[in-house]
């Protein structure tokens, strides 16, 4: 408990100490210039990030989509080769044993 008061004053001070004469920082100084002499190209720059936020969105969205989907549809034959005969998954079953070998018993 006193190790994380300690860090949270200190973090306070800091922040107290040095906040004030940090100076803001453009990243982009020809945005900063186009942004003051046209009220539209900000606008434009906030719909451009916007598609492109949405592309990548609606890529790991379809990724996702397909995933859950093949999970479902392989959950669901599973399922159904459950209920139609039966599925046992020993290898004696399965015939991965070669000729003449016994599977181990416990």
């Amino acid at each position: 408990m006193t190790r994380k008061m300690l860090l949270l004053a200190a973090l306070v001070l800091g922040i107290g100490m040095f906040g004030p004469v940090t100076q803001p920082v453009q990243a982009c100084p020809m945005c900063k210039i186009a942004n003051e002499q046209d009220s539209l190209l900000p606008k434009a720059y906030m719909y451009s990030i916007l598609f492109m936020m949405g592309m990548i969105f609606s890529l790991a969205g379809g990724v996702a989509f397909c995933v859950y989907s093949l999970s479902r549809r392989e959950n669901a034959a599973l399922e159904a080769l459950g209920q139609y005969g039966g599925f046992t998954a020993d290898a004696n079953s399965l015939n991965l044993l070669p000729d003449g070998a016994q599977p181990a018993t416990a």
